[in-house]
């Protein structure tokens, strides 16, 4: 994506290699918190090696409580396959799986693009 902020992140995993970084926030149905968390622990296999063949190289999900935005900030390869993932049958039955505690809006959900405003960097040598 023109204009994503190119970042090197530093995780429990250890240094992953510079890549795109996305954003967005989705919006979790009140009480669905434990379930929402239980499913991710949960994760299925071909949805891991599908993100993971993708090119998503750093994947993580926050919560805030009290409105039930969910922050999504990924880190994905500068050659990611993300819209070829969208049209696999089993990310389609991942969205119809958790359908029923995101918010939805046209059969999908309710996802909320972010603008970058802010970034630091450690410059590599």
């Amino acid at each position: 994506a023109k204009g994503s902020p190119v970042i090197t992140p530093t995780g429990p995993q250890g240094p992953f290699p510079a890549g795109e970084s996305l954003a967005f926030c989705l919006r979790l149905r009140a009480g669905c918190e434990d379930e929402y968390r239980r499913r991710h622990d949960a994760l299925w296999p071909e949805i891991r090696q599908g993100l993971l063949a993708a090119g998503v190289l750093h994947y993580e999900i926050f919560l805030e409580p009290d409105s039930l935005l969910l922050f999504a900030f990924m880190v994905r390869s500068s050659d990611h396959g993300m819209d070829s993932l969208r049209a696999q049958p089993v990310w389609q039955r991942w969205q119809e799986h958790m359908a029923d505690i995101l918010v939805q809006q046209d059969g999908l959900p309710l996802r909320m693009a972010l603008q970058p405003m802010f970034c630091l960097r450690k410059e590599l040598d």
